[in-house]
């Protein structure tokens, strides 16, 4: 048999279910921008001396060959 259950406590089991919903989500979201930013952080930005473009490769790295002909460039520092 079910026992009834005064409005007040059931309006606060809920909105403390939102709450811990919202806390789950604005954790999530905060470690997928984590991840995201820190891939974007680890790529190295190349300028070619040679031919002028501007590349980009994966991990920290201190030289590159540019991929359009060949010369080999060192990382952009800012």
């Amino acid at each position: 048999m079910l026992q009834p259950v005064d409005l007040s406590v059931f309006l606060a089991f809920v909105a403390g279910l939102v709450v811990l919903g919202l806390f789950g989500l604005q954790a999530w979201y905060d470690r997928r921008d984590a991840l995201l930013f820190d891939h974007r952080r680890l790529n190295s930005a190349f300028y070619c001396t040679r031919c002028s473009l501007t590349f980009v490769r994966p991990r920290r790295r201190e030289e590159a060959t540019c991929p359009h002909c060949g010369w080999n460039n060192v990382r952009l520092k800012f």
